[in-house]
């Protein structure tokens, strides 16, 4: 339940016009009652509406981005800026602006994201990630606040915008096992995070399909900040001289292969996931359109921020095609 500036004046034994000033940092407010006043907020934990605009319209014209705490990812991998080239046409076509909401940890990202809620300031989220028992997205389907999470979601009613991830590396796996290759590694990101597993999923499943026994000598996943470090040094554990390809989950993790396999003069085909033709020199790619997923999180949000509004509760699950390209 959303703490009101009834609650807070109650507390602090004072008028709710008075909370009202002590927010505006009136100087008629003595510093005596200012200090109890922001006690009684933090107490309750109340977060006051900043937005001018939301207390007339009720509507901040904003959405709010919302990032993994390993953010630094995020600013490296070409796929988010380019969700966001998509993400930034629709919501300037819609008049709205965008907001970041991350942070160091999940404490803070967590008190972030509770402050632009409760203090109106976006209309909506979009989640640019996808984790198992996230308490943020917890609390934004506690808070029956509009979201939606741009890749898997953990309950079936949750609305999403996602590629199909398990059925794009089984394509990709597919892709060289109709060359005839049987030795194919798979070195995926951070295992985590839904889109992770969900391609290895897919890796699995290609080779089940084709009768070939899964490997386990053959599966790493990356960890931490530096995926191109990880998997650069992921490569060494294995057993190159059987390989007839890798797979990779992310183009970064690509690169980290690609540069391990120049210096030792190695020469196997790889095959990655990106929303760009990739700078890499590698076999192909799942061009997973990154532009459309970010086009379609927002016409997505903006028709969930118009049902709430109205009152109704629509759960949508829109998938975006993917396609190979032989480089």
């Amino acid at each position: 339940m959303r703490v009101t500036i009834k609650d807070v004046a109650k507390l602090a034994g004072v008028a709710p016009s008075t909370v009202t000033r002590v927010i505006q940092n009136k100087s008629t407010i003595s510093d005596e009652t200012k200090k109890r006043v922001r006690e009684a907020m933090v107490e309750l934990d109340y977060h006051p509406n900043l937005n001018a605009r939301s207390l007339v319209s009720q509507s901040s014209q904003v959405i709010a981005l919302v990032l993994p705490i390993d953010s630094d990812v995020f600013y490296q991998n070409p796929f988010f800026p380019t969700v966001l080239r998509g993400i930034t046409q629709i919501a300037s076509d819609n008049d709205y602006a965008i907001q970041i909401c991350t942070g160091q940890n999940e404490e803070r990202r967590l008190d972030n994201l509770k402050q632009l809620i409760y203090g109106n300031r976006v209309d909506g989220l979009i989640f640019l990630y996808s984790s198992p028992n996230d308490p943020l997205v917890d609390f934004a389907i506690k808070d029956k606040f509009p979201f939606l999470i741009l890749g898997k979601a953990a309950s079936p009613f949750v609305s999403l915008v996602d590629n199909d991830n398990i059925k794009a590396a089984f394509d990709a796996t597919e892709y060289f096992i109709q060359q005839n290759y049987r030795k194919i590694a798979f070195i995926g990101g951070n295992k985590e995070l839904s889109v992770s597993q969900d391609r290895y999923e897919g890796y699995k499943e290609a080779l089940q399909k084709a009768g070939i026994p899964l490997d386990e000598k053959l599966v790493h996943f990356s960890f931490g900040f530096m995926l191109e470090d990880n998997s650069y040094q992921l490569m060494e554990s294995l057993p190159l001289t059987e390989l007839d390809a890798i797979m990779t989950t992310d183009i970064l993790v690509a690169e980290g292969v690609r540069q391990y396999l120049l210096e030792h003069q190695l020469t196997i085909p790889i095959i990655s996931f990106d929303s760009i033709k990739p700078r890499l020199d590698i076999e192909a790619y799942i061009d997973i359109n990154a532009v459309e997923l970010g086009r379609e999180s927002v016409r997505t949000i903006l028709q969930i921020i118009k049902d709430h509004k109205e009152g109704k509760t629509v759960c949508y699950r829109q998938l975006i095609d993917h396609t190979i390209t032989k480089l």
